[in-house]
């Protein structure tokens, strides 16, 4: 048997409950994976809550018998990011072995059926969804990269980050925009992050130029910029997308990860691991490895249900300076 946690509910946190299930068997293109740590994103709290806007999605594209389109399929698993070893293959996996130490992402849109969740002792993932670690990587730092390398790479490339750019960021100590700040510097824009005030000593840590989220961040980010600003990326939300109109700013030069109609109509690029290639996640990997960029973790806790609950409640605060991860070793 092995350990996963499961909802049978759309609730907050309290809704989760660790139960016993038989392991899963890989089948053909599959791996089984023995996870060691596993990351916890926004977008889980957003699922298991049931937030409308990816209930409905999920509804329209999973199910296909009108009938059935408000009748949710329970119970439903937590959590997309894992590393941990191999222990089991099934046909076709060529590449990987019993005993490679790996990380991933299981992937899926939000809100449709699928029932995996990296949140459980065992999970089972294509081949094409997994990497090999590499091994100055801790499980949990390399638990906390799929979902964050994949969504910053593919929005950086969905704007066209360039050398010749300087691109503002939003929430840019979280675990996508401390990432974000960092690649698009690696391509040798010149970034102007917004934090909380507390965030300010990191993000000059990082190389980036802050301004606070506070009253007059428009004014904040003109003063700060070496020259016109040519980009934003928004990992938040809310009036960000305005923010960059307020900057001149226009179509293809702002992207959101969080859409809304009024961002979308004015012609902002919904955008994030939509826009990844599979790349990408050995790309920022060996990065982090090597130290060229840092990806902190904020806290690591033990895989038992009132921590994780717990977390969830942190995370859900909106001030987590990179990342939670939920060890395994612990539990």
């Amino acid at each position: 048997m092995s350990r996963a946690i499961e909802y049978r509910r759309f609730g907050g946190p309290e809704v989760l409950e660790m139960v016993d299930v038989p392991a899963p068997e890989p089948r053909d293109g599959e791996t089984r994976i023995a996870v060691k740590a596993a990351a916890l994103n926004p977008m889980d709290e957003k699922v298991f809550s049931g937030d409308p806007r990816l209930r409905l999605v999920g509804f329209a594209n999973a199910i296909p018998k009108p009938a059935q389109w408000f009748m949710p399929s329970f119970p439903k698993r937590v959590g997309r990011d894992f590393a941990g070893i191999v222990d089991a293959v099934g046909g076709g996996t060529n590449g990987l072995a019993v005993g490679d130490t790996v990380l991933g992402t299981l992937r899926g849109a939000p809100g449709t059926k699928t029932k995996s969740g990296s949140l459980a002792e065992h999970v089972v993932a294509p081949v094409e969804d997994v990497i090999h670690k590499p091994k100055a990587l801790s499980f949990e730092s390399a638990a906390a990269l799929g979902v964050v390398a994949q969504t910053a790479c593919g929005a950086l490339r969905e704007i066209d980050v360039q050398h010749t750019d300087i691109i503002v960021i939003s929430a840019a100590a979280g675990g996508v925009g401390s990432l974000a700040v960092q690649l698009a510097m690696q391509r040798g824009a010149t970034v102007i992050g917004i934090v909380g005030a507390n965030n300010v000593d990191f993000l000059r840590s990082l190389g980036v130029i802050p301004v606070t989220h506070d009253a007059g961040v428009k004014d904040q980010i003109l003063a700060a910029a070496p020259g016109p600003i040519t980009k934003l990326l928004d990992c938040y939300g809310g009036g960000y997308v305005q923010l960059g109109h307020s900057l001149g700013l226009h179509g293809s030069a702002i992207g959101t990860l969080v859409p809304s109609p009024k961002a979308i109509f004015g012609g902002a690029r919904f955008t994030g691991s939509r826009h990844a290639h599979p790349e990408d996640l050995a790309t920022v990997a060996d990065l982090v490895a090597t130290g060229a960029v840092r990806l902190p973790i904020a806290h690591t806790y033990p895989f038992e249900i009132e921590a994780v609950r717990g977390a969830f409640v942190e995370l859900a605060k909106g001030h987590v300076r990179g990342k939670l991860v939920v060890s395994f070793a612990t539990s």
